[in-house]
């Protein structure tokens, strides 16, 4: 199993395979566990120093990133001391992740990694309640639409740079969430949408 695997300048962090979403198009799904050469899927969760082992020396990166093949932010404790570690090697870290971990923990998690985090990007293929529950198959349903919002409001509390991101999918209408994170104040990314033979 792969726990780190580099993309271009930067270390990526595959600490879960578990996830609030069951999105159709994750490549997970679409390109059997494999993402550039790298096997994701996770025969057991890593410990926090099997985490850090498998990093090496995090200065030759851009940055680290928390992005696998599931949700970062299922293990918050992980995360925060593992992101401890990271900013003590003066790393840029960032954070990939649905925007649920608040909701499904019943909890502000964010406010334990403020400091540790540079960069959070929160991913929301959708522009309304219906079209986000259609298209991610989150397992919140139509809520977690509203419950993504209050996330990304409250990460601006504690994390510099907040993005909202969302994927360039054929007949998607990408300006609608352009305009949902300028209404919230936050930037915004387009992403790709990949094919099989583009991986």
């Amino acid at each position: 199993m792969k726990i780190s695997y580099i993309f271009g300048d930067k270390l990526y962090l595959n600490i879960t395979n578990r996830c609030m979403m069951a999105c159709p198009y994750c490549i997970k799904r679409k390109w059997e566990n494999k993402f550039c050469g790298n096997n994701l899927k996770l025969d057991k969760e890593p410990n926090t120093n099997e985490i850090i082992s498998s990093i090496g020396d995090p200065r030759k990166y851009k940055e680290v990133v928390f992005c696998g093949y599931g949700d970062c932010l299922i293990r918050p404790a992980i995360v925060k001391k593992v992101a401890e570690w990271l900013k003590i090697q003066n790393v840029k870290v960032r954070i990939n992740t649905a925007g649920l971990a608040n909701y499904y923990y019943g909890k502000n998690i964010l406010k334990d990694l403020e400091g540790l985090i540079d960069v959070i990007s929160i991913s929301l293929n959708g522009s309304n309640p219906q079209e986000h529950n259609y298209m991610n198959k989150p397992m919140f349903k139509e809520k977690s639409f509203d419950e993504i919002l209050k996330f990304v409001l409250e990460a601006k509390k504690y994390i510099p740079e907040v993005f909202i991101t969302a994927v360039e999918f054929p007949g998607f209408d990408i300006t609608k969430v352009k305009e949902i994170s300028k209404r919230l104040g936050v930037k915004f990314r387009s992403r790709p949408y990949l094919n099989e033979n583009e991986q």
